[in-house]
């Protein structure tokens, strides 16, 4: 069952909704506070899963090439361009006020549904049952929507719908393929997922920006790659 996911979706949800009944009574310096501490949180979350790692190689192989298919394709800009068409009313100008709330908005459906931790958190539910990751997410999650609750209002409850969309898809796709998958590999896709996780938690931190999407194939060579080397006689 993907209790993961739909957990998640309940948070952002619910910290929507009291975002827009109660956030914008919170103190500036703890919504600028809260960020960082997301970013430091999903770095932690990052380290526990990396340290699982079978084939350290054929891990950073599958970063390399993927970030470089990811950056050649410009996955991350596309998916944003297509939610931004998706969103907003071609037939009117829209005036800087709606530019600036379709911008936000954009920012959280990539941020809910399609952010690294996201992805991986959903595969690896799939593939092993482990929902940790997903109700870690789900935490942050449900405080960051809060925050941006106070700012969007109640519009910000919508992105648990394309959140739980594409978890449910990547969870039911990836538990179709566990019985062909050895726990080595399952162990270098965790420990691809946490190193994605960290870059995340670095980009929410503020301290170092990345394109996170753009690391997504990375996700679907790594085990291939674990494979392969675990062919390799040394």
């Amino acid at each position: 069952m993907p209790i993961g996911i739909i957990v998640n979706s309940i948070c952002v949800l619910f910290g929507g909704l009291l975002g827009g009944l109660f956030g914008r009574k919170l103190p500036k310096h703890i919504v600028d506070t809260l960020p960082n501490i997301f970013g430091v949180s999903a770095m932690s979350m990052g380290i526990s899963l990396i340290v699982k790692v079978s084939s350290l190689s054929a891990v950073i192989l599958a970063l390399i090439v993927g970030s470089l298919i990811g950056e050649t394709f410009h996955i991350e800009a596309k998916i944003s361009e297509g939610l931004h068409k998706l969103l907003c009313q071609n037939d009117a100008p829209a005036n800087q006020k709606q530019i600036e709330f379709m911008s936000v908005m954009i920012s959280m459906i990539v941020l809910f549904g399609f952010s690294g931790s996201g992805i991986f958190g959903a595969l690896n539910s799939g593939f092993s049952g482990d929902h940790s990751i997903l109700y870690a997410k789900s935490i942050l999650d449900f405080f960051t929507a809060i925050i941006f609750g106070a700012a969007l209002g109640y519009a910000i409850c919508i992105t648990a719908i394309p959140q739980l969309t594409v978890g449910l898809i990547l969870f039911y796709c990836s538990a179709s393929l566990l019985p062909l998958l050895a726990d080595s590999m399952i162990n270098d896709f965790k420990a691809c997922g946490g190193i994605i996780t960290f870059a995340v938690g670095l980009k929410m931190a503020k301290i170092q920006h990345y394109n996170v999407l753009n690391l997504v194939p990375a996700l679907v060579l790594v085990m291939p790659f674990s494979y392969l080397w675990s062919c390799i006689p040394f």
